[in-house]
């Protein structure tokens, strides 16, 4: 029979057994050695997010997806510095190249409708002062001089005989048996050659000046007002300015608001013209094409009224058309969106969530 203490010391619970030795979690199981997760299945480092499916490193939205940058980013190549977009200068020049269309797609609204009533404005004040050039050219004393006796008072004209002046491209008629004239009527002088077309019936006068049209009605300058050959070589200058004034006030803000009704109505041929080519633009950008589009015609046709020697305009249809080409071409030029958008994910290992 074995001594006790071999027995125990063969089974000492401390030499083999000892859970100190053999079952020691800090030796062999040890949850801080085999297990610990600080060590092997430590998520600060096999499955830390932070880096390996760290969202900010491998999927950053803002680093990989640079060409899809929802920042606006045209540049690629993860550039995530946007363009500056086009000053109003800029737009004027860019509007005639289709190909930079790209630029004026990211023209804040502000900026666009601030550059078509600088347009409508400019084109305003050259027609306004080509008028009141010709006009002035005219030596009023010498006109009045050849004047028959009249007098406008109580809202129409008295005079004897009619009277009618044409030279130099100057047409003049006055008459008091007919009530007024019509835009027709000067237009029909005009087509003859005649620049200046001035017609005065009993109750108004029209006014046709290298294209624009003007009409004023007697009444309207009330009943005090009295007007002879004599004041007309002293005062009607004056007179015809602060009317021209009014009339081209009027004719600006005309000008700017159909110039966006008629962007409206080429934004819809736009969006055809984009279904067909199957490019996927937004309805700004397609919008915009269509506002600077227009800048092509609407240049020429000012251009045009401003030449004292050309005495034709581009016809309507004519001008529509060219500027339904110009925008398709321009639309064909822009690159399309990406519909589908990476958003960023916070990813783990293995593509898991947190």
């Amino acid at each position: 029979m074995e001594n006790q203490f071999n027995q125990q010391t063969n089974g000492n619970p401390y030499p083999q057994g000892n859970s100190y030795q053999q079952g020691n979690p800090y030796q062999q199981g040890g949850a801080y050695q085999q297990g610990n997760p600080y060590q092997q299945g430590n998520a600060y480092q096999q499955g830390n997010p932070y880096q390996q499916g760290n969202a900010y490193q491998q999927g950053n939205y803002y680093q990989q997806g640079g060409a899809g940058n929802g920042y606006g980013n045209y540049n690629g190549g993860g550039n995530v510095s946007p363009q500056k977009a086009p000053n109003i200068f800029q737009q004027f020049a860019l509007s005639f190249i289709p190909t930079q269309y790209e630029r004026l797609t990211r023209v804040k609204t502000g900026s666009m409708i601030g550059f078509v009533t600088l347009l409508a404005l400019a084109a305003t004040l050259l027609s306004f002062l080509a008028v009141i050039f010709d006009f002035g050219s005219i030596d009023m004393e010498e006109l009045a001089s050849q004047l028959p006796d009249f007098t406008l008072a109580d809202g129409r004209l008295y005079m004897e005989e009619d009277f009618l002046y044409d030279e130099s491209g100057i047409f003049v008629y006055m008459t008091e048996d007919i009530d007024g004239f019509s835009y027709e009527d000067a237009a029909e002088l005009a087509a003859e050659g005649y620049q200046d077309v001035m017609l005065v019936g009993r109750d108004s006068i029209s006014l046709m000046q290298d294209g624009q049209y003007q009409q004023a009605d007697f009444a309207d300058f009330g009943d005090t007002l009295e007007i002879s050959r004599e004041w007309i070589a002293s005062t009607l200058m004056p007179l015809v300015v602060v009317i021209l004034i009014i009339a081209y006030i009027i004719i600006f803000l005309g000008m700017g608001l159909g110039y966006f009704l008629f962007a409206a109505v080429y934004l819809l041929f736009a969006m055809l013209i984009a279904a067909v080519m199957k490019k996927n633009l937004d309805t700004g950008a397609l919008f915009r094409t269509a506002v600077y589009a227009k800048v092509l015609m609407f240049t020429v046709a000012t251009v045009l009224n401003l030449i004292p020697f050309v005495h034709f305009s581009v016809p309507f249809l004519l001008r529509v058309a060219i500027t339904l080409g110009f925008m398709g071409f321009a639309i064909a030029k822009l690159p399309g969106q990406n519909n589908q958008m990476q958003a960023p994910m916070m990813m783990g290992q293995g593509g898991q969530g947190w």
